[in-house]
């Protein structure tokens, strides 16, 4: 495995030509010089470096020696470990007796940067990993049980546990935007949370089931945490509990409903919970199942009535509590009283009754998700 890359090489060399501002030379373990703040050295042979490759040790090499080695100048070379591996070399250019002091340092620095190479890339194939796993999940994959929760056990993951489906869309929506997300939320989920992007560039996390006094707090904290990163709006859509992984798709399909209805139906919100528009969610079911004559026909004389709409939209939201509604709309009882006659006098139904008021909902989803 080839641990020590080009562009690698020469982030050492940036990095640590700031604490020793020297020359620095970093070899890989063949010892060609991969990364150079003399850019012109890149690709040469430095046979100082294969000493050190040679014997494991650092190499100290005065003027005079220089001379008889190829590709070296003064300086000191040093090996670049990784667990317990030499694989490559750092050379400190300058006399030996003036930089001895700092050559540790500058190792260590090398040696700190492969480490976190390692570990991002390991982390981020990781992130792959368990977002195959998770868009295998919501999509129901012909990936059979036993092989996908094989990969999962990779991750330590245990599929059979119940979670549920959260969405999250930043808007607007990028590759690069869900990427900040995921990284920003990392530390925010639970260990047995599975997280992943969608091709629509979504944000999916499955999570173990929130208790409904404590859903709105944590997927508030989630979404400041991921608006914050990515400094702009984040939507998100909450769908049921999936007893287990084969209910994931329905719940996922939950969330997505949630978002794309919530964002019609109350745009001044960003957090849709499907359980809060169960009915407008069969509605939309029985009216693509619907063909012909549309039925709610006799809505159409309120539509220009944006008074009248928006009186019926806060009766609906209010739940009839007549003080309620007056107090939103700042009107008085005899003007809302005016306000349901003249609905009723427009469309037939009258919005006192409860049947009729049904009736009107759904003709103003119609018209609303049209």
């Amino acid at each position: 495995m080839q641990f020590l890359t080009s562009e690698l090489a020469q982030e050492m060399v940036e990095r640590t030509m700031h604490i020793l501002h020297q020359n620095i030379n970093v070899m890989n373990a063949d010892g060609v010089i991969i990364g150079s703040g003399e850019r012109k050295r890149i690709g040469q042979k430095h046979d100082g470096a294969r000493l050190v490759l040679s014997s494991g040790d650092s190499v100290e090499i005065d003027q005079e020696t220089s001379r008889r080695l190829k590709g070296v100048r003064p300086g000191i070379n040093l090996p670049i470990c990784f667990r317990e591996q030499v694989v490559g070399v750092i050379g400190i250019t300058g006399e030996p007796e003036g930089i001895r002091h700092h050559a540790e340092m500058v190792k260590m620095a090398a040696e700190l940067v492969l480490e976190q190479s390692f570990l991002l890339e390991r982390f981020q194939w990781r992130q792959r990993i368990e977002s195959e796993i998770v868009n295998q999940l919501i999509s129901e994959s012909d990936m059979g049980d036993h092989q996908l929760k094989h990969r999962a056990d990779w991750l330590g993951m245990d599929l059979d546990k119940r979670r549920m489906a959260i969405v999250f869309q930043p808007i607007p929506s990028s590759e690069d935007t869900v990427h900040k997300m995921m990284h920003a939320i990392q530390y925010d989920k639970n260990a047995d949370d599975l997280l992943g992007m969608t091709f629509r560039h979504e944000l999916i996390l499955l999570r173990q089931p929130i208790c409904d006094h404590q859903l709105k707090h944590v997927i508030e904290q989630l979404q400041q945490t991921m608006a914050g990163a990515v400094d702009g709006q984040v939507l998100v859509g909450v769908g049921t509990v999936a007893e287990d992984m084969s209910q994931l798709p329905l719940s996922f399909q939950h969330a997505r409903e949630a978002l794309r209805l919530g964002k019609v139906l109350h745009p001044e919100e960003s957090i849709y919970v499907f359980e809060s528009y169960q009915l407008e969610s069969l509605f939309i079911k029985a009216r693509a199942a619907k063909e012909g004559k549309r039925w709610s026909d006799f809505y159409h004389p309120l539509i220009q009535e944006t008074e009248l709409v928006q009186t019926l939209k806060v009766y609906i939201e209010e739940g009839g509590d007549l003080q309620r509604i007056v107090d939103r709309l700042f009107i008085h009882r005899n003007t809302l009283r005016y306000r349901l006659d003249k609905i009723q006098a427009l469309t037939g139904k009258d919005p006192r009754h409860v049947k009729q008021l049904m009736e009107l909902y759904i003709a103003q989803l119609d018209n609303q998700l049209s």
